[in-house]
C-alpha cells in the first residue's frame, strides 16, 4: 500500500553497533525469533524500509526525535546493516513521519519528513547511494493546525508530479501540498474537510479501485475512521458513509490486506487514557468492500487486554503461512503483541516482551525472501529492533 502516510544543523556522528541476541525459549504455540539490535539516535521513533541506494537491497530509514537527525541503515539483503555516509542527516525539529518518494524526478528515492510541534515539512533529496541533502528551499512551512503529524505523498494531483498531504487535525482539515517536481513544494496548497481529529496523521491507498489515491484518517472522539475519496486531478470528497465506526477512542492505525481480497483494509487501535473501561481495549479491524466503504470485520475489535499504552500498529505475514497478521507496540510495558491471521477469518494472540516506548513500527522483507521482519524503535535505548520469525 502507498503511503500516504529546516534549517540545517550540522549531523551528529553516531557509532554503529549491531548485536545479535539469542531469543529465549517460546512457549510451544508461539513464534521464536532472531533479534538484531542496531544502535541509531536518541528517541529514535518512524521507521521506513526502501531501497534508497539502488542495489536491490531494502535499507532501512529512522527518524530520530530528540536529535533532529534520520538515520540511513544500507542493508546487504542478508539480513546486516551498515550506516550510510554522513548519515545521521540533520532534518529539523523532532521528525515524526517520514515518506519515500522521488521528489525531484532523477529516479532516486527521497525523504519527506513531518516535523512534528513545529509548522515544518522537510524534504531530504537522495543521491542514489544512500547520502541525502535537503533540497534548496526545504523546510517548507505548513498551515497545518496545530502542526503536521502525518506524510503522505503520491500523484493525487495527475500531472505526474508528487504531491504531499499532511494532517491539519486542529481545524478538521488535510492539506494537499503539490510540488514543482524539482524537489521543492508549492505552499500553502489546498485544505479539505476530514472526518480527522487526532494526530495519528494520514495514510493513502486506492479504496474504490479508480486508480487515484485516497486519504485514511482517524477521530478519537467520534471512535471512528474517516476516508476521503481522492479523483486524481486534486479533489476529495467524503465516502459514503464516512466516518466509520471503529475502536472506542480509535486514534493509531495502518493500512493492509487483512482478508487477502486485493483491497485495502484499516486496522485501528484505541488512545486508551481516554477509555471509559478497560474492555475496550482492542484492536479495530475494517475491510475494504473496493468501493469505498468500510465494515467491521466479525470478531472485532480483537481484545488487546494486555497491552498497556498500545502505540503503533503494523501489518504484513510475519510467519510465512501467506496470511496478514498484525502486531502492535504497548509502550507502558514494553511489549509487542502478535494477532497471527489464521484460515477462516480469526486470530491467534501471543506477545513478547521488546523494550518499544512511543516509538515506531513496521514490518517489511528486508532479505527478499517472502518472509517478513518486524521493525520495532527502541524509544528510550536509543536503538532499533530487527526480529526474523525462526523457521
Amino acid at each position: 500500500m502507498s503511503r500516504i502516510r529546516r534549517m540545517t544543523i550540522p549531523a551528529i556522528s553516531i557509532s554503529l553497533a549491531v548485536l545479535v541476541i539469542a531469543s529465549p525459549p517460546p512457549h510451544p504455540a508461539d513464534l521464536s525469533f532472531a533479534e538484531t539490535v542496531i544502535r541509531v539516535g536518541k528517541a529514535p521513533g518512524h521507521i521506513a524500509v526502501a531501497d534508497v541506494n539502488h542495489d536491490g537491497k531494502q535499507d532501512i530509514v529512522v527518524a530520530n526525535t530528540q536529535d533532529a537527525t534520520i538515520t540511513v541503515l544500507l542493508g546487504d539483503g542478508k539480513g546486516h546493516f551498515s550506516s550510510a555516509a554522513g548519515s545521521p542527516f540533520a532534518c529539523r525539529k523532532n521528525p515524526s513521519d517520514i515518506a519515500v518518494a522521488d521528489m525531484n524526478g532523477d529516479g532516486t528515492p527521497d525523504l519527506v519528513v513531518a516535523n512534528t510541534q513545529t509548522p515544518y515539512i522537510t524534504i531530504l533529496l537522495g543521491n542514489g547511494r544512500g547520502e541525502f541533502r535537503p533540497s534548496a528551499h526545504s523546510p517548507f512551512a505548513t498551515s497545518s493546525q496545530p502542526h503536521p503529524h502525518g506524510v503522505a505523498v503520491g500523484d493525487f494531483v495527475g500531472n505526474g508530479k508528487p504531491a504531499v498531504v499532511t494532517d491539519s487535525w486542529g481545524n478538521r482539515k488535510i492539506l494537499l501540498i503539490p510540488s514543482d517536481g524539482r524537489g521543492n513544494l508549492l505552499m500553502p496548497g489546498k485544505s479539505f474537510d476530514a472526518d480527522l481529529h487526532s494526530d495519528a496523521g494520514v495514510l493513502a491507498a486506492d479504496f474504490n479501485q479508480d486508480g487515484h489515491l485516497d486519504i485514511v484518517t482517524t477521530t478519537l472522539a467520534e471512535n471512528s475512521v474517516g476516508l476521503l475519496l481522492g479523483d486524481g486531478k486534486g479533489g476529495f470528497t467524503r465516502a459514503a458513509g464516512s466516518p466509520f465506526a471503529a475502536a472506542a477512542q480509535s486514534w493509531s492505525f495502518t493500512v493492509g490486506d487483512i482478508n487477502s481480497d486485493g483491497n485495502p483494509d484499516v486496522v485501528v487501535i484505541p488512545y486508551d487514557r481516554d477509555l471509559a473501561d478497560a474492555s475496550q481495549l482492542g484492536v479495530a479491524v475494517l475491510l475494504g468492500d473496493g468501493k469505498g466503504r468500510l465494515n467491521k470485520m466479525p470478531g472485532s475489535p480483537f481484545p488487546l487486554a494486555s497491552c498497556k499504552g498500545p502505540a503503533r500498529i503494523a501489518t504484513g505475514d510475519v510467519n510465512g503461512d501467506g496470511i496478514t497478521d498484525i502486531a502492535v507496540t504497548c509502550a507502558q510495558n514494553d511489549r509487542l503483541m502478535f494477532f497471527l491471521g489464521q484460515p477462516g477469518g480469526t486470530f491467534r494472540t501471543f506477545s513478547r516482551d521488546v523494550p518499544t516506548g512511543w516509538s515506531g513500527l513496521t514490518i517489511a522483507d528486508l532479505r527478499g525472501n517472502g518472509r517478513n521482519e518486524v521493525l520495532v524503535s527502541n524509544y528510550a535505548r536509543g536503538t532499533i529492533t530487527i526480529l526474523s520469525a525462526n523457521k
